[in-house]
């Protein structure tokens, strides 16, 4: 069991999840076409800056399939749930009552490919989730819930 299933209260229901979108991994892929196109010159400097640019693809590719794996997303009967991270963790359960403010981002690119920004507000805190699909979805699925 997972970390949702493992904190839903009783009588609570999963309405809705979501994960985080493809379009996550556009910048390490990029690096490394980039990288790897750059390691195959003949000369030193850019061959190097080609390895340089494999190294940091990789890291970030790595990076974001940690993100990846460790992410939730969710709205309940009673809560939204957000969590991200697997070795060290942030997570917000918010009870719907609370849900102060709720903001989507979208860029250019995430308009067209159906993902954005969830930034949440509550007492005064402000946390971040970038790369949610379908972003608008999630925030109907919350208002839907609060009634």
């Amino acid at each position: 069991m997972g970390y949702l299933e493992n904190n839903l209260s009783a009588g609570e229901v999963v309405v809705y999840k979501t994960k985080l979108h493809w379009f996550l991994f556009a910048q390490p892929l990029i690096l490394l076409l980039l990288g790897w196109w750059l390691y195959g010159t003949e000369t030193a400097v850019i061959h190097y800056g080609g390895i340089f640019l494999l190294f940091i693809g990789v890291v970030s590719l790595i990076q974001r399939i940690m993100v990846k794996i460790g992410s939730v997303y969710a709205v309940t009967n009673k809560r939204v749930i957000l969590k991200t991270g697997v070795v060290s963790r942030k997570a917000l359960d918010m009870v719907l009552a609370k849900c102060e403010g709720l903001h989507i981002k979208q860029s250019v690119w995430g308009r067209i490919f159906e993902f954005g920004t969830i930034t949440v507000t509550t007492g005064g805190a402000t946390s971040s989730y970038p790369f949610v699909a379908d972003p608008l979805r999630f925030k109907k699925e919350i208002n839907e819930q609060i009634g």
